[in-house]
């Protein structure tokens, strides 16, 4: 009996520190008995327990369950595995897994003996993790970038959506491939096999490279690679890919217009320098074409000069134009208008091989320009278009309203709004796609290994479209021809619009005339120029000596010829201040280089005029008559 006793306490030891859910049950599934753990488990007394039915404490969705595997048991069967909802005290749901006996007694199966394991904070952890899986996967779907995980063989094991959408394959197409076989061009499946090499030593990887779509064009990506290691064990790559084109395409024309700005300076600077220099040649070339007389030998040297300073001018013209430094006088400018006049000089310039077709669109928009600089915009296009042609072809000009919104007026670096579009079109022999680049560049030209071209003719055009406030795009493709698109702003409503000037009978040369000019030779070469045509002249090198001047004289000044640009106080802050005295004060702007900030061709007050540098006596003196007699 000692021995039962011991084994019996043994055995009540073991029920009660037992982590398992212990129950016995009878025929009428009356509780017999429970251990510790299932009380504790259940939140129940002992005393609320036994005697009352098992039914009692099931969950709801477990009773019909529980009933057909009680028969099962009481009809001598063993249930392993079997899964049970209990109801807790407090009402939540407690699902727990185990195996179910039958007790047999004298061959009769007397009641059930069930050992249960608590299965709610593993139901609760695949819970979690399901939430994590299912949040991580909204996470890969949306987001913004190209995804997959590689195998460390390389494979792919999933893409997103942006994958799909970047590289055109389906997640059924990638899935299983080898990355090379997917995106990778071949010229660079060195590049790829190292990267996977890399990862696959746990090395993260950024780069900006280029990968192919499914339909084979090229896309230029940033990529990094990075490995998922999981227990200290690598088991996947992931590769996020970033469309960089736009980004490429944005930082490649900023470069680009820093390097013109940077060229444009330069230019203009030296452009202004030589402008008062061939000034002062052709000035003082016409004054000595006055005084050789009958010598027609020193004659001809002397118009040769003249000839010689009249193509530099010309050249330091471009060289501002691109600079974007030059006096414009813009208007409210019908575009079409000058398309049709110059449509009839170019018939003659380009040849009887070049058909021209002009596609106006009506009622088009006026934009604020220049009309001589808008007709050299179109004649140096058109010339560019003859020497794509040698042999003949079609030149189309085209003109239309157009409204730039979003990425497109990002394109062309234009702010959203209305521009009217002029698009100049040939059938020629099309530009190398790496000398596109460099086509607005000055003194570069894809005519300089035939000896032809002076690189002027696109950077001049370059220029006046900036000035103007527009841009100007090309797309060429060799073989079948090039495409020049200007955008230009549509003019505001109160804009001037361009006309004729009336004349007025001209007049005798006797007035008074204040000239301001920094540079000496330009100044002397003036005043006497002026003088000989009968003018009372005043001349001072600069604002400051001007200012005293006028405040010493003892006529009244009718016009002041000034420079725009000088040193100190410069020629539109000088003519403000002699009106301040002077309010009907006449003058007459000269200048071969606008400074922005200092001079506004668009704004010109009344009685105000321009006269571009540089220029000959003859010029000069007859724009000095015209504003006097205006």
């Amino acid at each position: 009996l000692r021995r039962v006793a011991d084994r019996e306490d043994r055995y009540r030891s073991l029920v009660e520190v037992c982590n398992d859910l212990m129950q016995s049950v009878d025929a009428q599934g009356t509780v017999l008995f429970v251990n510790p753990t299932w009380l504790r488990t259940l939140g129940r007394r002992a005393d609320d327990v036994i005697g009352r039915s098992i039914f009692e404490f099931l969950h709801e969705d477990c009773i019909s369950h529980c009933q057909m595997a009680m028969m099962q048991v009481f009809q001598g069967n063993e249930l392993h595995g079997i899964d049970v909802s209990f109801r807790h005290a407090d009402g939540r749901k407690i699902t727990v897994t185990g195996d179910v006996m039958p007790r047999f007694v004298d061959g009769v199966v007397a009641n059930t003996q069930g050992f249960f394991r608590d299965l709610s904070a593993k139901l609760a952890a695949e819970a979690e993790l399901q939430a994590k899986t299912a949040f991580l996967d909204q996470v890969v779907e949306a987001a913004p970038e190209a995804i997959l995980f590689l195998g460390i063989d390389g494979r792919v094991l999933r893409i997103n959506a942006e994958f799909t959408k970047l590289f055109g394959y389906a997640s059924a197409e990638a899935v299983g491939r080898h990355i090379d076989q997917l995106v990778v061009p071949e010229g660079m499946r060195a590049e790829g096999s190292d990267l996977c090499r890399r990862a696959g030593l746990q090395e993260t990887i950024s780069i900006d490279t280029i990968r192919h779509r499914k339909d084979g064009t090229m896309v230029e990506v940033s990529l990094l690679a990075t490995p998922i290691v999981v227990g200290g064990e690598q088991v996947a790559i992931l590769g996020i890919y970033r469309d960089v084109s736009d980004r490429k395409r944005m930082q490649a024309q900023l470069a680009r217009s820093q390097r013109m700005e940077a060229i444009g300076r330069l230019a203009g600077g030296i452009a202004h320098d030589f402008n008062n220099l061939l000034t002062v040649i052709h000035a003082a070339g016409d004054q000595l074409l006055l005084q050789v007389g009958g010598d027609e030998l020193a004659k001809a040297d002397v118009e040769e000069i003249l000839a010689a300073s009249g193509k530099a001018a010309g050249l330091t013209k471009q060289l501002i134009a691109f600079s974007r430094k030059q006096v414009l006088q813009p208007v409210a400018l019908d575009v079409n208008h000058v398309v049709r006049e110059v449509s009839r000089m170019l018939r003659r310039v380009i040849g009887e091989s070049v058909q021209i077709d002009l596609e106006l669109a009506p009622d088009l928009s006026r934009v604020l320009a220049d009309p001589a600089q808008m007709e050299q915009v179109l004649m140096n296009l058109a010339i560019n278009a003859r020497d794509a042609m040698p042999g003949g072809g079609r030149l189309a000009v085209r003109t239309r309203d157009v409204a730039l919104a979003g990425s497109a007026a990002a394109v062309v670096s234009l702010p959203p709004g209305p521009y009217v579009e002029l698009v100049v079109a040939d059938t020629g022999c099309g530009i190398e796609p790496s000398q596109i680049e460099r086509i607005f560049e000055p003194f570069w030209s894809t005519k300089a290994a035939e000896g032809r071209g002076a690189g002027l003719g696109l950077a001049t055009v370059y220029g006046i479209v900036q000035q103007s406030r527009g841009a100007i795009s090309v797309h060429s493709q060799l073989g079948v021809g090039t495409r020049f698109t200007i955008y230009l702003p549509k003019a505001a409503a109160s804009a001037q619009v361009a006309s004729s000037p009336a004349q007025a009978p001209r007049s005798r040369a006797t007035e008074c005339i204040l000239v301001v000019e920094d540079d000496d030779s330009i100044r002397w070469l003036v005043e006497r120029a002026l003088r000989n045509a009968g003018y009372r002249v005043h001349v001072a090198p600069n604002a400051a000596s001007a200012l005293a001047l006028h405040g010493q004289m003892k006529e009244e000044v009718e016009l002041l010829f000034t420079d725009v640009v000088m040193p100190g106080t410069n020629g539109p802050d000088l003519a403000k201040r002699l009106r301040e005295t002077q309010p009907d004060l006449k003058v007459l702007f000269t200048s071969g280089y606008a400074n922005d900030r200092a001079f506004d061709s668009a704004a010109l007050p009344p009685r105000t005029f321009f006269l571009p540098k540089p220029y000959s006596v003859a010029a000069l003196t007859d724009r000095i008559r015209s504003v006097l007699d205006s």
